[in-house]
């Protein structure tokens, strides 16, 4: 399947994607989506729509079988992020960055949109099965988010109580549903198609928040920087290239590496904003390197899938 599916054909399926998010940013500009719907927004994709959507994805259209294949990638995704990481600091270091942006920058280097972006494009462009490796990548991301990524802006500081991130309902649904394929039980449709018809929600509901999010996003010229553009080159180019690299001597499912190829071309991660200006670093900085890498993926992303894929 993957091979069959051109880089022109992913681009504009990106492009489409992508293009929900319009809706986002007319809301805000209208006054339709106000700030104090961010958070529900967010937990009611987070906790309700996209759980359902992998449970259902995962325990209808895919074999256990094909599932097993997939499960080098939550292993694969942590080991990429660590590699990353090193090289940011190590980046960070030759650059003399300051202390309180350093953290800033290794987490835009080494933190993939793995959830608000990803899913919905492994979805409209390979299907269940797709999604159900984009899931299984996003396991490790998820281990590196709630772990070393605020250790890195906390230097150190930001250990206690980050495991408990973990347990969430996305990861329970994941679990539950891989437990259940594995045992062979057949879920009755009578809870699939509402879990089904939920799920289908997630993908204009993640593009509304993120047309919101960018729409909402200023960046001023201090941003602009030498940094910013290292950034661009780490996160849009060297990871996928990296992670094609790990990939070689690996005899993987070509739409299980596909897939990780897709999602280590995502932008920097979304929510890099919120988690500076809770654990502290470079909030400009952190804006301005989601907006940028966000902008520039929409072409990136079919090319890096079309050359490493």
């Amino acid at each position: 399947m993957a091979s069959s599916i051109s880089t022109v054909s992913i681009f504009w399926r990106v492009l489409i994607i992508f293009s929900l998010s319009i809706f986002g940013a007319l809301a805000r500009r209208a006054g339709w989506f106000r700030e104090e719907a961010r958070a529900t927004i967010a937990n009611l994709i987070l906790n309700i729509s996209l759980p359902s959507l992998i449970f259902a994805s995962m325990t209808s259209d895919v074999t256990w079988e094909r599932l097993a294949l997939g499960a080098v990638a939550p292993i694969l995704s942590l080991v990429l992020i660590l590699l990353m990481m090193g090289l940011a600091i190590g980046l960070s270091r030759l650059m003399a960055l300051a202390d309180w942006r350093r953290g800033t920058f290794i987490v835009l280097c080494s933190m993939p949109n793995s959830g608000f972006i990803a899913f919905p494009v492994a979805l409209s462009v390979f299907g269940q099965e797709g999604l159900a490796y984009a899931v299984l990548y996003d396991v490790g991301v998820t281990t590196a988010l709630c772990t070393v990524a605020i250790l890195a802006l906390r230097e150190g500081r930001g250990e206690q109580g980050s495991w408990k991130a973990l347990i969430n309902p996305c990861l329970m649904a994941t679990f539950s549903a891989l437990v259940l394929n594995m045992a062979g039980v057949r879920v009755p449709q009578l809870i699939l198609e509402p879990l089904r018809i939920m799920g289908n929600a997630t993908t204009p509901l993640a593009m509304l928040m993120m047309g919101y999010l960018l729409s909402g996003l200023t960046v001023g010229s201090n941003a602009v920087s030498l940094e910013l553009g290292v950034v661009v080159v780490c996160k849009l180019l060297v990871y996928p290239f990296l992670a094609y690299l790990l990939m070689l001597p690996l005899n993987l499912d070509p739409l299980v590496k596909t897939i990780s190829i897709m999602v280590a071309s995502m932008p920097s991660m979304a929510s890099t904003p919120v988690l500076v200006e809770k654990y502290g670093g470079d909030s400009e900085f952190a804006v301005a390197g989601v907006f940028v890498t966000t902008l520039l993926s929409i072409v990136t992303i079919p090319l890096m899938v079309g050359f490493f894929g």
